[in-house]
């Protein structure tokens, strides 16, 4: 790093700063295409100390012009001249209201209003999504389709885009909602949602948030990254151009054999400085490292002080970071309605609802959806001073965070790189929120490697030992040579069909393979049983070796893989009970009963949430749409006359004992409890955009609900 900028760094919090040679060093370095991202932190962290400045604030100007920080040339100076105000319309934009691009912003969307193809790598303070939302004003596209990683960030992505522009655009987040052909429509969807789709046809732009997970982790092939690569092949063939973007990358490799040219542009372009700390505390020292914590946390105290995020690896360990912020008195007594809503319906002993008690926040992806967005907003109005968060917090989703600390260098029990720990490190500060972010990592911090800042592309990367379920999930035209013989191999000695590769193609062909045979394992007559169009013995039992098989990683991660577990058990309880909520209660009830401590109920209580969200919302669904499939395949072949159709059972777990329309408001923020109180068999029947407008018009009058059900539902909807 360069020694003036270092030296100019060192002279801001002292007593002897020149502002003069401050200034003057962030010229020199603006000036230098090598060190110009050191002169613009200079410029920010001025601005951090404006009023140190106020002899030179006319320099001062001139260094934010030169940075490109636009936005800040207009929102942090009284007095700005004629030739500052006509630099400032030059960036204001023609479609969004009082928005004022920087000079990086201005140059991508350049580029894509040219029609060029771009795939940007740029910190999380750059305001990449900004340049989606002025494509989307332009009114030049018809068809927009936005994938996200998670469900999380289609509400978030939903929600802003809606609100700027739902009387020109529909917004599809959900696979019950339908295309209407005369309407300019943005989806908004994760990889698996697009691929399920058909009618994504003529596609003006495409963009892929956090395109990174498109290369394989470690050689790990996993479900989610096939499956991006396989959503990136449909869309390649549909759209007209396509915008990708992500952090911290050098290189991208793989996008060059599909005809399509694009401007790649890996910027460091920064609009907020970030403080680091290394504690260098040994990963298993927690005691050393909870120390560490506290001392960064007591200068918050219960009402002022910083927005703090806390890393850590899974939610035992945020559960047990919690009671040390209790026991240490960090936050502040909370009681409110939300507060005894969680408390009714969950249980007082959750290491969520004592922390939300006490002033203190819980995200992590166990959580049900409406409390995750929920946790979100309370800290974004500062009504959560300190907020704990597992992998989740790297997924995008925004907040107002000045501080971050990075407590663990895991996740679950595997080590984080520095390419992840970089993302979670730049959920510190905020343009126009903060101008300068603090970082704490208790750990050393992940060395930093090339080969972790490349990523590689499995569409276009293909060789021998290219996946055959990647291979038929992608579209035929992008087959290539080199691993063209693989399925070619595949085709010739597999039992399991082309066709049910292709529909399912995130699971490995080891698996498929074990799962058809499991079922042709299975007499006409065993076979006949487990299709009874009501649940059976025959029926729950053949899920539950199809689950086994087929999700056993998942399973494994919870205890449920073995033949001894209670996965069966709680299959069945779940399938047959009168809701959701009242199998949630009798959950709760057995953990009271059988645990002793609080922390040994809460880390209960969070197994079988996942359970819950992972199990029964994913991994059930998916099972039975692909044991369905294979079923059928051995029906065929044997000549039967009896079918497999699963979808009544498929439902139950797929839509939390709601009907399939509700689901949709559940994933918008709204709780399967609330949705409990409306819904009705005419309800059943109309579709999501239907039913959300029949709420925003109906929900203040309806008396079964309380205010705070109202409240879950305007956040939503409104």
């Amino acid at each position: 790093m360069s020694k003036k900028f270092e030296t100019a760094i060192s002279s801001l919090g002292s007593n002897q700063l020149d502002t003069f040679v401050y200034l003057s060093t962030a010229n020199s370095l603006l000036s230098n295409p090598y060190e110009e991202v050191l002169g613009r932190e200079l410029v920010i962290r001025a601005l951090d100390a404006k009023e140190k400045f106020i002899n030179h604030l006319g320099i001062l100007k001139a260094m934010v012009r030169k940075a490109g920080l636009y936005p800040y040339l207009s929102s942090e100076f009284a007095k700005i001249s004629i030739e500052e105000q006509y630099a400032i319309e030059i960036y204001r934009a023609a479609y969004l209201p009082g928005f004022i691009y920087h000079s990086m912003q201005l140059k991508i969307l350049k580029l894509l209003n040219e029609g060029r193809n771009v795939v940007l790598s740029a910190p999380t303070s750059m305001g990449k999504s900004a340049i989606v939302d002025s494509l989307i004003a332009s009114d030049k596209y018809f068809r927009v389709v936005i994938v996200v990683p998670t469900i999380a960030l289609i509400d978030e992505t939903r929600r802003r885009i809606a609100h700027k522009f739902a009387s020109r655009y529909d917004v599809i987040s959900h696979n019950s909602q339908e295309l209407r052909d005369s309407r300019k429509t943005v989806f908004v969807l994760t990889q698996e949602r697009i691929n399920e789709r058909t009618d994504l046809k003529h596609i003006d732009l495409f963009v892929i948030d956090e395109f990174y997970k498109l290369a394989f982790k470690k050689n790990d092939a996993d479900a989610r990254t096939i499956s991006l690569n396989i959503c990136l092949s449909k869309l390649l063939l549909v759209s007209k151009q396509f915008y990708m973007i992500g952090p911290s990358v050098d290189e991208v490799r793989g996008l060059n054999d599909f005809g399509r040219n694009y401007v790649f542009v890996p910027s460091a372009f920064n609009t907020v400085a970030v403080n680091v700390t290394e504690y260098n505390i040994p990963a298993n020292d927690r005691e050393e490292k909870t120390r560490a914590l506290l001392k960064i946390l007591r200068p918050i105290g219960s009402t002022s002080g910083e927005q703090t995020i806390i890393y850590c690896r899974s939610p035992q360990a945020a559960a047990e970071i919690v009671e040390s912020l209790i026991e240490n008195e960090i936050g502040a007594s909370v009681r409110s309605s939300y507060t005894d809503w969680i408390d009714t319906h969950y249980s007082t002993t959750w290491a969520y609802s004592r922390a939300v008690r006490a002033g203190i926040g819980i995200h992590h992806g166990s959580l049900p959806r409406a409390i995750q967005q929920y946790t979100i907003d309370l800290f974004n109005e500062k009504k959560l001073k300190v907020l704990i968060c597992t992998a989740t917090i790297i997924e995008g989703v925004n907040t107002n965070a000045e501080t971050v600390v990075v407590f663990d260098n895991r996740s679950g029990t595997g080590s984080i790189d520095r390419f992840t720990h970089n993302n979670i490190k730049g959920r510190a500060g905020r343009m126009n929120v903060h101008f300068v972010g603090n970082v704490h990592c208790l750990e050393k911090i992940p060395e930093d490697t090339i080969e972790g800042r490349i990523v590689d592309v499995p569409l276009g990367l293909q060789s021998s030992s290219t996946p055959p379920n990647l291979l038929a999930g992608i579209e035929t035209e992008h087959v290539q040579e080199a691993a063209a013989g693989t399925l070619s191999d595949y085709i010739a000695s597999s039992h399991v069909p082309l066709s049910i590769l292709k529909k399912h193609a995130t699971y490995r062909v080891e698996t498929l393979r074990a799962v058809l045979e499991a079922v042709k394992a299975h007499s006409n007559y065993e076979l006949e049983e487990a299709c009874s169009k009501k649940p059976s013995a025959a029926q729950l039992e053949l899920m539950c070796n199809a689950l086994r098989i087929a999700e056993y990683r998942t399973l494994l991660h919870l205890n449920l893989h073995s033949q001894e577990s209670d996965l069966k058990l709680k299959i069945s309880r779940y399938l047959f009970a009168e809701s959701h909520q009242s199998y949630l209660d009798e959950i709760i009830a057995w953990i009271d009963l059988h645990y002793a401590t609080d922390i040994l109920k809460s880390t209960a209580m969070d197994r079988d949430l996942k359970i819950i969200r992972n199990i029964f919302g994913f991994a059930v669904p998916r099972t039975l749409s692909l044991l369905q499939d294979l079923i059928n395949h051995v029906i065929n072949e044997r000549g039967l006359l009896f079918s497999a159709q699963f979808d009544y059972v498929k439902a139950k777990f797929e839509n939390s004992h709601l009907p399939g329309v509700f689901s949709a408001l559940e994933e918008m923020g709204i709780p399967v409890q609330t949705l409990s109180k409306i819904k009705s068999e005419r309800l059943a029947k109309v579709n999501v955009n239907v039913l959300a407008r029949y709420l925003r018009l109906r929900y203040r009058s309806m008396k079964n609900l309380t205010d705070l059900d109202k409240k879950f539902i305007a956040r939503a909807l409104t």
